[in-house]
C-alpha cells in the first residue's frame, strides 16, 4: 500500500513538473513562430566539436552547420545552429532561419528545438500522468 502511494506521488510529481516545463517549451516555441522574422540561411561551413568518451577514452568528432543570412535591413548574419551530429551529410544547403527583429543576432534555427523537444515534453508528461492514474489506488488483493 506505501508502495503504491509513493509510486503515486512520484509519478504525479514528474508529470507535473514535465507539464510545466511542457508549457514553457510550447510557449517559447510559438513566440518564436509568430514574434520572429523568418529567411532563408544558406549553409557556409561546419563547426566542429571533439567530444572524449570518459569510459573508452575514445574522441568522436560532431559537426554543426554555420548559416548566412540576410536580415530585413540587408546585414548579412552568421548563425551556428547547434544542433551537433557525427555526419555533416544529415544538414541541407538551406535552412529556415527565426531571428529577432531587433536584436538579428539572436536567431532560431532547426526544426528539433522549436517542435520536437516541446513535443517529447508532452509526450511523457502524458506518459506520467497515465501511470500516476495507474498507481493512484492501493493494490487490492485477489481472492
Amino acid at each position: 500500500m506505501i508502495k503504491d502511494r509513493l509510486t503515486f506521488f512520484m509519478f504525479l510529481f514528474m508529470g507535473i513538473g514535465l507539464f510545466i516545463s511542457s508549457i514553457a517549451l510550447s510557449y517559447r516555441s510559438l513566440n518564436v513562430l509568430f514574434t520572429y522574422e523568418v529567411t532563408s540561411g544558406k549553409l557556409i561551413d561546419f563547426a566542429e566539436k571533439l567530444k572524449k568518451d570518459n569510459k573508452t577514452g575514445l574522441s568522436t568528432q560532431y559537426f554543426s552547420p554555420v548559416y548566412q543570412f540576410y536580415d530585413r535591413k540587408g546585414n548579412l548574419h552568421t548563425i551556428n545552429s547547434g544542433e551537433y551530429s557525427n555526419s555533416k551529410s544529415f544538414s541541407s544547403t538551406r535552412a529556415k532561419i527565426y531571428y529577432n527583429k531587433e536584436f538579428p543576432e539572436i536567431s532560431v534555427t532547426g526544426i528539433f528545438q522549436l517542435y520536437i523537444v516541446p513535443l517529447i515534453s508532452v509526450f511523457f508528461c502524458v506518459v506520467c500522468l497515465g501511470m500516476a492514474y495507474v498507481f493512484r489506488k492501493p493494490a487490492v488483493p485477489f481472492r
